[in-house]
């Protein structure tokens, strides 16, 4: 892992924390802050560290494959530094973990910081009596600290995509929706319905999509598994056509199920996310999708934002991280 430390670069954005430390005041400028997509540093104190049950806990979350992909992907990609190398240019990493263990303390702790030595960046410590003892609190708060990581990587890729916001997209979004996304250039309106919108993006060997659909809420039960592949299927099947004739998208759920869980970040307020695969019925054509639903109090609709992602034979994690932070830049327009 140590290899990796060498391929930080140069860019991010801004991440709301929920706890500080550190005494560097925030109207300070802080440098630019640094780091691959999806990328965390870890500063242990020693190989044995990284290499033992803490390195191995560590790992074993983040690098542990992203559902959906076809090609196996992690979740993240880590760096590796012991603190006595943890220099001034590797503390401007937007994501940084460090592991303390001194027998001193009575119990394990967890300490968080927001652009400490950078901007925008989100750092951790966690200090323990023991490794057992950090393990054990790392397991125990390791979703908190994806959630926090992930939050730098989506403000990141959308602070790059702003600058070239397509307003036409955004303004028809709104009138129709009644919300924004911030879509960048490169993106057309490919298919507006009532009630559905499709945007493209095509290139010569990829194809990246956003679609928009919405219908009658009715009640919870529309948020299970079933309900929404459902929902997404009808809607496939109407309006996304394949290449060939009779061929049109629909969801993989064979071999690759679904997977839906609540997300407690989303802009919208409560929404599930749903992931997996598409695929196009009577063809061989396929990829990731990554949807969040959500009931719009003020229509009476249940609203589904989705990217999908189309590449044959390639790395897709990175591609669809960059459609999920398009969805999450979802805001509603104020009356």
């Amino acid at each position: 892992m140590k290899k990796h430390t060498a391929l930080l670069m140069a860019t991010v954005v801004a991440l709301s924390l929920l706890t500080a430390c550190g005494d560097k005041p925030r109207t300070a400028k802080k440098d630019r802050s640094a780091g691959g997509t999806a990328e965390i540093l870890v500063v242990t104190q020693n190989d044995d560290q990284w290499d033992g049950m803490i390195g191995d806990s560590i790992k074993h979350y983040f690098l542990d494959a992203q559902y959906g992909l076809p090609q196996p992907e992690s979740k993240n990609d880590l760096a590796h530094i012991n603190v006595k190398g943890f220099s001034d240019m590797f503390k401007k990493h937007k994501c940084i973990l460090e592991v303390e263990i001194d027998p001193k303390l009575e119990k394990a702790k967890a300490e968080t910081a927001e652009d400490l030595w950078a901007a925008p960046q989100r750092y951790v410590k966690i200090s323990a009596p023991s490794n057992t003892a950090w393990v054990e609190l790392f397991e125990k708060q390791k979703e908190t600290y994806k959630l926090w990581f992930d939050k730098v990587e989506r403000e990141r890729i959308m602070n790059v995509l702003r600058p070239s916001v397509d307003n036409d997209i955004v303004n028809a979004i709104a009138k129709k929706m009644g919300f924004t996304l911030i879509v960048p250039q490169g993106f057309f309106i490919a298919k507006d319905e009532p009630n559905f919108m499709w945007l493209r993006k095509e290139l010569e060997r990829s194809s990246a999509c956003l679609l928009i659909y919405q219908t009658p809420y009715l009640d919870t039960a529309q948020f299970n598994v079933n309900s929404l592949v459902a929902m997404r299927n009808m809607m496939l099947q109407k309006y996304v056509p394949g290449p060939l004739e009779g061929s049109y998208m629909t969801t993989e759920t064979e071999f690759v199920p679904p997977l839906v869980k609540y997300v407690p970040d989303f802009p919208a307020g409560y929404a599930v996310e749903m992931r997996g695969m598409w695929k196009v019925e009577n063809d061989f054509m396929g990829g990731p999708f990554v949807s969040y639903t959500f009931a719009d109090s003020r229509t009476g609709n249940l609203v589904t934002v989705e990217g999908f992602y189309y590449e044959p034979n390639q790395k897709k994690r990175n591609q669809l991280l960059q459609l999920e932070s398009i969805l999450y830049s979802l805001k509603f327009v104020e009356e």
